[in-house]
């Protein structure tokens, strides 16, 4: 107890007198949490480093590969440190892949640099023979294919380019094309109002083939149309003879020679044939007229039946057949078709009236 005594008075020995003096009080040790706060930064920043590291290393693989692949004589710097550093002592992974990559200028540099140190010692370095050793390349690991390529460039470099050469051939077309090519020429010319032209084109149509009978009738229309009959007629008869059974030809051939006052040469050209009557009714109309004229009642009242049994509501039928079985004696018959031609109508005032006059007489 003695002792516990004593170290308290002279601890209060102490107290007193320090209490006039003065005493540097140390603050409070604060250190720990920057020592806490400092380690944690620096594991943050070694964290980012080795996530940076890695991501960079594996951006830098195929890289790395696509550079082998396609020059197999160039050495990137990295593989020149990394071979001829000892191989007892190969270099971190993280410190190769925190390096940034040279320009090209530095990597010429560093080459030229290197070729003159291996040619002061008189044996080059070949970093190549090193890389292959130690990772084989795309063209090791698939010869066949990169074979198979590189025979195709050298196919194609090897080819030689062919000059363009126009060449001009000379193609004879037939008499079928001709007509055609001419027919079209013609039609082209009709749209343009080049009549002349036309007619020159619609000429060659026939001089390669006579027998096309729609460019032989717009031609013969278009000399009708100049008042030059005498060509229009001629073309028209050499068109029956190449074919006897154009019913278009033998109207226009009756019509030319109705302008001309040769009724009987129409009529001529009309009987020489009977077409198809549903397809042909102004033919058989224009017959009928014409033998009506020549005094031929008999035919042309057959003539008018024939139409009227595809046509019965057309007046000028009916009231052709009246004056075709007028002129015959045929009083009744007359006065039958002149009513229903009346009751139909569609007539001129004329017609109309003179219709009135007769059925006035016939009516007993």
């Amino acid at each position: 107890m003695s002792v516990i005594n004593q170290m308290l008075k002279d601890l209060d020995r102490r107290q007193q007198g320090s209490e006039g003096a003065a005493v540097y009080i140390a603050p409070a040790r604060q250190q720990g949490w920057w020592m806490l706060l400092l380690t944690l930064i620096c594991g943050l920043a070694l964290g980012i480093l080795g996530w940076r590291t890695w991501i960079y290393w594996q951006q830098t693989q195929p890289v790395t590969a696509a550079s082998e692949v396609i020059a197999p004589d160039a050495v990137t710097p990295d593989v020149v440190a990394r071979a001829a550093a000892p191989v007892s002592q190969p270099e971190p992974v993280e410190v190769a892949a925190a390096l940034p990559l040279p320009s090209q200028d530095e990597v010429n540099d560093e080459a030229g640099e290197s070729d003159s140190d291996g040619m002061a010692d008189g044996a080059p370095f070949d970093a190549s023979s090193d890389v292959d050793e130690t990772e084989p390349t795309d063209e090791e690991l698939q010869p066949e294919l990169y074979a198979e390529l590189a025979a195709e460039q050298q196919a194609v470099a090897s080819a030689p380019r062919k000059p363009s050469v126009l060449k001009i051939e000379t193609v004879e077309l037939s008499a079928k094309e001709l007509a055609a090519l001419a027919e079209r020429k013609a039609t082209t010319a009709m749209a343009k109002g080049s009549l002349r032209d036309a007619q020159d084109n619609y000429y060659q149509v026939l001089a390669h083939d006579p027998y096309n009978q729609g460019a032989r009738e717009q031609l013969a229309g278009l000399l009708y149309g100049e008042g030059r009959l005498t060509e229009a007629r001629q073309l028209l008869e050499e068109g029956i003879r190449l074919d006897p059974q154009q019913a278009d030809f033998r109207l226009l051939l009756a019509r030319l020679a109705i302008s001309e006052g040769q009724q009987l040469q129409a009529l001529g050209w009309l009987s020489g044939y009977q077409p198809d009557l549903a397809s042909n009714m102004d033919y058989y109309a224009t017959w009928a007229g014409l033998t009506q004229e020549l005094g031929q009642n008999a035919d042309a009242a057959a003539l008018y039946v024939k139409l009227l049994r595809l046509q019965p509501d057309q007046g000028r039928w009916w009231l052709g057949l009246g004056v075709a079985e007028d002129g015959q004696g045929h009083s009744q018959r007359a006065l039958d078709a002149y009513r229903n031609a009346l009751l139909h109508g569609n007539l001129g005032e004329a017609s109309t009236n003179w219709l009135e006059q007769r059925i006035g007489q016939l009516t007993p």
